[in-house]
């Protein structure tokens, strides 16, 4: 796979980078197609590797591929070491789905090379638990010695809202403007068309996308904080943003950083009870129309109006509705990721005394996936030992329907 990058233009926003994607040993899917991010222009900026946020974006879909990754400007070796170690994790952690991979520059800035990198912090923003929590965490040093002061909050057109969907996207700035800069913080609006451009599965994608946004604040910026979506004691791995592999998307010039992990949902939950503001903000749902608010209905805001009970406090006005026991019951779970999204919410709930019907609904759904889980491994250990491989594909999509 090789990446291309294009002279920056300017555009509505401010400026728009570009990057052609080509594959060219002809192997599904062939053909070419270019990647953009538009962001408003920060002020000048002299960024001697100013296209490795391409390198980064691409590497999930290529080793996905299999096919090796280059780009065709310069990349620190700083970043290329640690990218080299992003794909041995994945590749051990899922061999059959993350080839091993070879990912390199025509030119390299030697490590260790005198630079200076940027004052600012970023982080992502949208609405959601774990970035609200982040953001209000460090503003409040609540983190001791961890915390950073955080100037820039990024939100992503393109991401949980569809880039047709304008309206969503500039009513969800509007109200994430004035909340930020109550707390010193200014909103940095980016559009970008990365899930059309490397379409692979969102939940293993959205790390490196993510990271290559914060990328393209350089220089302004030199460490951006990756909001954790899960506690040490549940991990699950291979996740798009993971506790081991975050810190590997950093570079010379911009340093990541995995925030948050020593908290579940339920307790970050109850830590955003003091920021009645952010509360009234909050958005987690991607499902609901109008995606700039939550719909109330989807399993993600029924999950978290829960984590509200649970924490015994009282569903917060970014919800119209409270959840019913008929919802629990409606809930698929369809990864281990949401299994382990419940059972962290079922340990929670018996921790703090909660008796509700909707208890025993999701413990004996984590509990039936869990089975069907293990019967699907052990199934595929079966397969991989004794079938050849177009029989073990045909036994897989029969397990998994």
């Amino acid at each position: 796979m090789h990446l291309w990058p294009e002279p920056e233009t300017r555009d509505g926003l401010g400026v728009l980078r570009a990057c052609r994607v080509e594959r060219r040993d002809g192997a599904p899917p062939a053909g070419a197609a270019t990647l953009w991010y538009s962001l408003p222009d920060l002020g000048p900026s002299e960024r001697p590797e100013p296209d490795e946020p391409f390198l980064i974006a691409a590497t999930i879909q290529a080793m996905a591929e299999g096919r090796d990754l280059v780009l065709h400007s310069t990349a620190s070796a700083e970043l290329l070491g640690n990218l080299a170690e992003f794909c041995d994790a994945w590749h051990q952690w899922r061999p059959e789905r993350f080839a091993r991979i070879d990912i390199g520059a025509e030119r390299t800035t030697p490590r260790g090379m005198a630079r200076r990198r940027g004052a600012g912090v970023a982080v992502s923003y949208s609405g959601g638990v774990d970035s609200s929590w982040t953001i209000w965490r460090h503003v409040n040093r609540l983190a001791g010695q961890r915390s950073r002061g955080i100037t820039h909050a990024v939100f992503v057109h393109g991401f949980d809202i569809p880039l047709a969907d304008t309206a969503a996207f500039e009513a969800g700035c509007g109200r994430a403007a004035p909340l930020l800069a109550a707390l010193g913080i200014s909103l940095v609006p980016m559009r970008t068309n990365f899930r059309d451009a490397l379409p692979y599965y969102w939940e293993m994608a959205y790390g490196v996308a993510l990271a290559s946004c914060f990328h393209q604040l350089r220089p302004y910026c030199g460490e951006a904080l990756v909001a954790s979506s899960r506690p040490y004691d549940v991990l699950v791995f291979p996740m798009g943003s993971n506790v081991i592999t975050d810190a590997l998307l950093s570079s010379a010039e911009l340093g990541v950083v995995h925030d948050g992990a020593g908290l579940n949902r339920c307790e970050k939950v109850a830590g955003l009870a003091e920021w009645p503001a952010g509360l009234a903000a909050l958005r987690v749902c991607w499902e609901g129309i109008p995606r700039d608010r939550n719909c109330g209905r989807c399993e993600k805001c029924v999950r978290t109006m829960h984590n509200f009970l649970v924490a015994g406090l009282p569903i917060p006005p970014s919800f119209d509705r409270a959840p019913t026991l008929s919802q629990v019951e409606q809930v698929r779970l369809r990864s281990l990721s949401l299994a382990e999204e419940w059972s962290q919410l079922v340990v929670a709930a018996e921790r703090n005394g909660v008796l509700a019907p909707w208890v025993r609904v999701a413990r004996r759904k984590v509990a039936r996936y869990r089975r069907r889980a293990a019967f699907r491994e052990a199934a595929s250990q079966l397969a991989r030992a004794t079938l050849p491989t177009g029989v073990r594909h045909l036994m897989r999509r029969a397990v998994y329907a």
